[in-house]
This record gives structure tokens, C-alpha cells and sequence, in this order.
């Protein structure tokens, strides 16, 4: 049995989904497409993008293990291209290992812990009830996770190239506890918050997310949004 707060949403094998990304209201910068398996007890997801000039690529193979109706992620392994040229490669084996967690000396990876990739799969087995706000660990890089809340907030309906559609909104912030109170804050309103919008009926794809490209709140937004 595992602990998680991820459900999960029965995603059915084979699912295909194909986003567009764009940033700050300009043409889609990038085409995101994410497949997903059943690989025995777990689901086996590829990600892809791509900038169509073949300057940029990256694919990220994760893998989410499934017990007793819950999810945790389980593997990573990210690469990035330019053009030929391999740029970076990163590998991670979240389940029954320790690390040099920052902070915390040789640990585990905590059971919640959602790769930022991750959250295209994780997110989609949260409890979708108006009010209800997880705490989260982000994994970055590393061991590097940060602690991020992730509040459900009301079910309306999205305008998508795939369709109109209706979603549950999710805001996704950082959790500043812990801090001065009036710190955090100040701190909390600099640091600009990502919006989700996931699909209300099972199995809860991901269909919109809003999120901020830089630290301020004057960087400018990027969205991600389900094509087909």
C-alpha cells in the first residue's frame, strides 16, 4: 500500500494527447505531445517537444507506478537537443532510494513528490471538489524539490483548439511557510502563481495551463493548450 495524495484517474493505454505552447500571446512556440502506456503495474509516459525548426527537441520518459488506486512517480529520464547535439541528460530513481536531499542531509524522496513534467499525469488524480488544497513537493532537478500548494478552485468551461470543455481550475503557488508572516506575504504576491484547467470527466486530462516564464509578475505568461 502506498500513502499519496495522488489517485489514480484510470488513464486508458495508449492515450495520445498534442498540445501547443505558446508565450505571451504570440504564436505557438513549441507542439507537446504526450503519450501514455500501461507498462504492468505502472503507466509509462513520453513526452516530446519540439520547436518544428529542429533547433530545439526534448523528450522525457517517465514512469508512474499504480497501488491500490494511488500513483507516485517512480523513474525519469529527460534529454534536450539542438539540432544533433545532445545539450543535457537527466536521470532519476525516485522509489526505495536515498539522495542528498537539500536541507534534510541523505533522505528519500518524499511520496508525493511530482516531477514538473510530472504534473501532466500526477495532477490529474487530485480530489476534484471545490476548496480542496494539496501541499506538493516539485521536483526540479537533482534533489532540488520545492514545496508548491495546489488548490482546487471551481469547475468552468475552457475554450481550447481541442473544444470547449468542461474543467476544474487548479491554482498552483509556492508555499512561502514558515517565513515571517508579513514576508510571506509580500513574497507570495511577487511570485507569480500557474493556472491548470483539467478536464472535469474521468480521466481528467490536462486541457489548459497558464503558467509564468520568469520570477516577477512582469514576465511574460506562457500557455499550454490541448489541440487534439
Amino acid at each position: 500500500m502506498i500513502d499519496t495524495i495522488f489517485r489514480d484517474p484510470g488513464i486508458p493505454d495508449g492515450e495520445k494527447c498534442v498540445y501547443a505552447v505558446s508565450v505571451a500571446d504570440g504564436p505557438p512556440a513549441l507542439d507537446l505531445t504526450s503519450v501514455i502506456g500501461h507498462d504492468g503495474d505502472s503507466y509509462r509516459s513520453i513526452l516530446q517537444a519540439g520547436s518544428g525548426d529542429g533547433h530545439f527537441a526534448l523528450t522525457v520518459e517517465q514512469r508512474f507506478q499504480r497501488v491500490d488506486d494511488r500513483l507516485r512517480a517512480a523513474t525519469y529520464r529527460a534529454e534536450t537537443r539542438s539540432g544533433a547535439t545532445v545539450v543535457s541528460r537527466e536521470e532519476a530513481d525516485f522509489l526505495g532510494t536515498t539522495h542528498l536531499q537539500i536541507g534534510d542531509g541523505i533522505a528519500a524522496f518524499p511520496e508525493d513528490l511530482m516531477p514538473l513534467a510530472g504534473g501532466l499525469t500526477l495532477l490529474r488524480g487530485l480530489d476534484f471538489a471545490e476548496g480542496v488544497e494539496e501541499n506538493i513537493p516539485l521536483w526540479l532537478a537533482f534533489s532540488v524539490h520545492v514545496p508548491i500548494s495546489a488548490k482546487v478552485e471551481q469547475c468552468t468551461v475552457v475554450e481550447v483548439p481541442a473544444g470547449a470543455i468542461d474543467c476544474w481550475q487548479v491554482r498552483l503557488r509556492p508555499r512561502l511557510t514558515g517565513l515571517n508572516s508579513m514576508l510571506e506575504k509580500m513574497l507570495g504576491g511577487l511570485l507569480p502563481p500557474a493556472v491548470a484547467h483539467i478536464e472535469a470527466a474521468a480521466p481528467h486530462r490536462m486541457v489548459r495551463l497558464g503558467f509564468p516564464t520568469g520570477p516577477m509578475p512582469w514576465d511574460p505568461r506562457g500557455v499550454m493548450e490541448l489541440v487534439s
